[in-house]
């Protein structure tokens, strides 16, 4: 698919966001609204990206990665709770 395209895309993506975030103001839904305006900001993200030709390196998208599927993991590559002592606390007691 083109780019010119994936942005005639977003910008219709854009003006469905713009009717939900009306709706919402509206009906006092403030939920909604919030999905939407994170929704918004991820497609003016997504369509400056396009634009402008960005792209990340292996290391920016395996920590976007990581972050969106709850997976942070510490310098040494361990998760953030290891050594698990089933109380939920892990490294943050200093028991590494």
């Amino acid at each position: 698919m083109k780019k010119t395209k994936i942005l005639e895309y977003l910008e219709l993506m854009q003006g469905e966001i713009t009717d939900i975030q009306h709706r919402s103001d509206d009906t006092g839904d403030s939920e909604n609204r919030s999905s939407a305006d994170t929704l918004e900001e991820l497609v003016n993200e997504l369509r400056f990206n396009i634009e402008n030709d960005i792209t990340i390196s292996d290391k920016e998208e395996h920590d976007f990665n990581e972050a969106i599927n709850g997976e942070l993991m510490g310098p040494d590559r361990l998760p953030l709770n290891y050594p698990y002592h089933n109380d939920g606390e892990g490294r943050l007691k200093g028991n590494n």
